[in-house]
Order: structure tokens, then C-alpha cells, then sequence
């Protein structure tokens, strides 16, 4: 099958898996992005996350991870509201928004495997698949393949979904017909999430510092969070949406309906944080397995709803934050004495 023909016909094998968009480009240098990456790293803007300091050439280097490889398959899978847009947000403890629903890693990493055995069959060559685990830059290569462009948030962004979607991956040693060019640009003169980012953690455009992002302390942070970014936290208990919510793309374009929606589960979309803060592991697992809430793990969850209730101003939390200052776990012995001290002046 030529290049033209695979392309075609990869584009039905991805509208077929509930896929919302996909393209393609060709293996080439990285040198704009592999740049980036090096300063973010050595800016140290990573934090305690070093695990991305490894792999660092095949980043920018499909080939070291499937040798051969020629072309980079990009998929779009939409997590946005839909029609519920404009519905307000329940109280509690906010979730970010990928995060209302079944773990994206299994639905779109399946539907991935899927595509990659179907081309690896129709192309006659190696494929290989990844969603958020390999070392790929991938919105790099999305945006190489005409996916969207990186905004001033880091995040890509669609015109049609302003920046609520997944991106997933697939290295082929196929020759599969490139999209022409990398898409343009429309940020344009637009600084809204710079200017609204409540820790300023957007310190350049496309360059966010982990050490000053709420979504990085209250998911991927183990131990003990900062006095300065517990206040900021508010009333966000797992991950933030501030800088895509302010976004006009976003804004105007966010409630495309999803193909396939994550199964998104409306009891996700806030969380009861005296509920997480009594939680064991036992009725842990019961409400969040099988959701990327579990990336935060009971502890980290726990900690989060200490914070949350320190910033809520209900004294009706005094009682368990009270209990949470005998905990057994120092991590979480420490944020409730803060949460109570915050509640008691």
C-alpha cells in the first residue's frame, strides 16, 4: 500500500476507534523543541520529577526507539464538557478535568494498540505505540503533523477544541503521507494564562516551572507541599485547569461533545475532602481505581484534603482536622495542623 493510500486509509482505522482527530509527520530533526526540553531541564523547572531527564536523545529521535522509523502518527481523543460547558461547578475539592473519568492512559492507550497492529499489518512494517509514557515529544510532533500549535500554557491547542484533548502516539517504519506543514500559530498578542495563573507558573510563554504549578505539587509531589502553594491551592484537590479554562480558544470552542467521553463520572467532578481525609486504602481504592486520580495515591490525597479544608473557612471541618493531628503519617499530621491553625484565627 503506498504512502497515500495508508494515510487514507489509517485516517478511517482512527475515526473507527472513536478518535476525534490524527496526523502525521514525517521523521526529521527536532532542533526548536530538543532545545526547549534542554533549558526547561536545566533550569532545573522539572523539580523532583527525574524521570524526564532520562532518554533525553530520543525525545526528538523516534529512531532510537524503533529503529526505522519514518513517520509519527498523532491522535486526538477529546475529553471536553461537551454541552455541560456551562454547568456550574459542584463544591467540594475541584478535579481537573482529563481526570473525571476512567484513566486515559488504558482507553486511549487500547485504542492505540489497536490502530498500531492494524498498520503494523497494512504497512507491513514495525509500529509501536505510546500515551503519555514514552520518552516523546509529543506535542511537538503533534504540532509537526498539523494537530494544533503549542500555546503560551505549554499545552496544544485545536481552534475546534481550544486545548481539551489527549494526544496519543505511533512510530511506524511505514512511509505514510505527511501532513504538509506545522500548524500556525494563533495565540497571537493573547497572554491571558500567563496573566491568570494563580502562582505565576507560566514564566515565559510555552515555559512552565513545576516548582510553581499547583497541578504538579497536588498530583506528582511527594511529601510535604510548601506553606505559599498551600494557600494557593484553594479549593483544588487534584491538579488545576486555570490556565486552559482562560483560554479563548477554550472557551469558545470547549464544548465539542467528545467521541468518547472517558465515561466520565459526574462524582469526579468535586470531591467531599473530610470524605477523602477519613479515607483508608481499602475505600481508596473502591471510589478512585481505574481513574488518574490514583497518580496522587491515598497519602498525596489526604494531604490535598487538608489543604482543602485549611482554605475552605468551614469550621465544621475542625472535628477532623482535629482527629488528622494524631495521624499515624507525619506528612499528613503536619498539613492538618496547618488546615486547623487556618480555621482557628
Amino acid at each position: 500500500m503506498g504512502p497515500a493510500k495508508l494515510r487514507a486509509a489509517l485516517v478511517e482505522q482512527v475515526a473507527l476507534s472513536g478518535l476525534d482527530a490524527c496526523g502525521v509527520a514525517q521523521v526529521e530533526a527536532l532542533p526548536r523543541d530538543q532545545a526547549a526540553f534542554d533549558f526547561w531541564l536545566a533550569r532545573g523547572y522539572h523539580r523532583s520529577m527525574a524521570y524526564m531527564e532520562k532518554y533525553r536523545d530520543a525525545r526528538a529521535d523516534p529512531d532510537r526507539l524503533l529503529p526505522g522509523c519514518r513517520s509519527v502518527v498523532m491522535v486526538v481523543l477529546n475529553y471536553g464538557p461537551g454541552t455541560d460547558g456551562a454547568a456550574p461547578q459542584a463544591p467540594g475539592g475541584k478535579v481537573a478535568r482529563y481526570a473525571r473519568g476512567r484513566d486515559y492512559h488504558k482507553v486511549l492507550g487500547k485504542k492505540l494498540k489497536r490502530i498500531a497492529a492494524w498498520l503494523q499489518e497494512a504497512g507491513g512494517l514495525p509500529a509501536r505505540s505510546f500515551v503519555d509514557t514514552g520518552p516523546v515529544l509529543e506535542r511537538a510532533w503533534a504540532e509537526r503533523a498539523g494537530l494544533g500549535w503549542i500555546g503560551k500554557n505549554a499545552n496544544l491547542i485545536r481552534r475546534d477544541l481550544g486545548s481539551w484533548f489527549l494526544l496519543g502516539e505511533i512510530l511506524s517504519v511505514a512511509e505514510i503521507e505527511p501532513d504538509p506543514a506545522p500548524h500556525e500559530d494563533f495565540c497571537g498578542s493573547c497572554s491571558a494564562c500567563i496573566a491568570d495563573c494563580p502562582t505565576g507558573a507560566i514564566v515565559a510563554p510555552g515555559v512552565v516551572d513545576s516548582g510553581l504549578c499547583i497541578a504538579y505539587w497536588n498530583i506528582e509531589h511527594r511529601g510535604s507541599i510548601p506553606a505559599p502553594m498551600r494557600e494557593a491551592m484553594g479549593d483544588r484537590i487534584f491538579g488545576c485547569d486555570d490556565c486552559q479554562t482562560v483560554c479563548p480558544w477554550t472557551r469558545k470552542f470547549g464544548t465539542v461533545p467528545p467521541s468518547d467521553p472517558l465515561s466520565a463520572r459526574r462524582d469526579l467532578a468535586a470531591l467531599n475532602p473530610m470524605e477523602i481525609l477519613a479515607m483508608d486504602r481499602e475505600k481508596f481504592l473502591a471510589r478512585f481505581a481505574g481513574t488518574p486520580v490514583m497518580r496522587a495515591r491515598l497519602d498525596g490525597m489526604r494531604r490535598n484534603a487538608c489543604i482543602v479544608l485549611g482554605n475552605s473557612g468551614n469550621p465544621e471541618a475542625i472535628p477532623a482536622l482535629t482527629l488528622a493531628c494524631s495521624d499515624p503519617d507525619p506528612m499528613i499530621r503536619d498539613h492538618a495542623a496547618w488546615a486547623l491553625a487556618r480555621l482557628q484565627t
